[in-house]
């Protein structure tokens, strides 16, 4: 079976498979966390249904399971919609774990549930409480779950995906319409005009921009309040990105919340931190969903990685130029600032990489772009 990425691009309201006695494969307990798993769902021939893939891009992040031996099979009767993979990173979650949600409200009065296989076998009930109150708050208001264990379903609607990374990012028709009705379910708007999404309170080994509290210094010269998801729950930070005018973030998955829940009214600048144009897809997923022409600061002179790697990575820190970051922001309207922010001398480059290597137990070494 030759298979291919499915186009968003027109309605996919009718793509939407509905089996009587598939198999739902989760992947094998004690497997790795691998980037590509065999799970999906198996039709009663033992076949595989294409709807079941998840794509990033044109790659498949789930191929065809084998087909489970028969005492490893478990019995689920009822009717259920399949959501594909349930990601425990909160970024994932946010694109490709609910990019079948469009389906629900066509659904809603077919199913008892719907469910989810874990992206892999760790704590996988526990992931699934995690983004349960997110779920709800975004409007799934059926009951959820992740398999688990093999599991045949005396009947299962499969929807195409209708959102996803990269060049997915601006979800089909239906995926549209859902985002437009989350601000029917999801919390009011509380918190301050302006604020900074920040990555300076966040556990080592996670990346952000060399020099990230001397740009947070001058925002809140601005006015601007940072904001720390990771120390708020998700109501706490709907109600948040709902309430404010302006936000500035580096590209990074809180933008993909603000995406589903912001609105027109609302100005959002996105900072790259990393090579790949992952600012442009933010700027292009908000624009979709919400009407927002996105400020893109594209200004990255070079990474700083850990002296052990040979690369830019997840725990990367890209050197942005702030003095062309000043410029981007003052002609998008987010800072009043009349003199030019200068970048990093080199007493602040040391003081930062310094800082770095404490927090991180690790040097870091200049990448530069290639």
């Amino acid at each position: 079976m030759t298979l291919s990425a499915p186009s968003l691009a027109d309605s996919i309201s009718d793509k939407i498979d509905v089996l009587d006695n598939a198999l739902v494969v989760p992947p094998p307990k004690g497997d790795a966390n691998r980037s590509v798993q065999k799970s999906g769902v198996l039709d009663a021939d033992g076949n595989f249904v294409a709807n079941s893939i998840t794509w990033r891009n044109t790659n498949q992040i789930n191929l065809e399971p084998p087909m489970p031996a028969a005492e490893d099979i478990v019995e689920l009767k009822g009717r259920y919609m399949f959501a594909g993979p349930l990601f425990g990173h909160f970024g994932h979650f946010l694109v490709e774990s609910i990019c079948r949600f469009w389906a629900v409200d066509q659904l809603r009065d077919k199913i008892d549930g719907v469910v989810w296989v874990p992206k892999f076998q760790n704590r996988p009930q526990h992931v699934l409480n995690v983004f349960k109150p997110l779920s709800e708050m975004l409007g799934i208001d059926v009951p959820l779950f992740n398999i688990e264990d093999p599991t045949r379903v005396e009947k299962l609607y499969v929807p195409q995906q209708g959102f996803g990374m990269f060049d997915m990012i601006e979800g089909a028709p239906e995926f549209r319409d859902f985002v437009n009705r989350i601000s029917d379910h999801a919390p009011a708007p509380k918190g301050p005009e302006k604020i900074y999404v920040s990555r300076t309170q966040l556990p080592p080994q996670r990346g952000s921009i060399l020099g990230e509290k001397f740009l947070e210094e001058k925002l809140e010269a601005e006015g601007y309040v940072p904001f720390h998801p990771q120390k708020h729950n998700f109501q706490e930070q709907i109600e948040a990105y709902r309430a404010a005018r302006y936000i500035v973030s580096t590209d990074c998955s809180p933008l993909h919340l603000a995406a589903l829940v912001g609105d027109a009214d609302q100005k959002v600048a996105c900072i790259a931190r990393r090579a790949g144009n992952l600012d442009q897809y933010f700027a292009r997923q908000m624009k979709a969903f919400q009407g927002i022409e996105t400020t893109t600061v594209s200004a990255l002179l070079r990474n700083w990685i850990p002296e052990s790697d040979n690369r830019p990575s997840r725990v990367s820190f890209g050197e942005v130029d702030f003095t062309v970051m000043y410029e981007r922001l003052k002609e998008g309207g987010f800072i009043e600032d009349s003199t030019p922010w200068q970048h990093l001398d080199d007493d602040q480059r040391k003081e930062s990489l310094a800082e770095l290597e404490v927090s991180q137990k690790q040097a870091f070494k200049p990448f530069e772009r290639k």
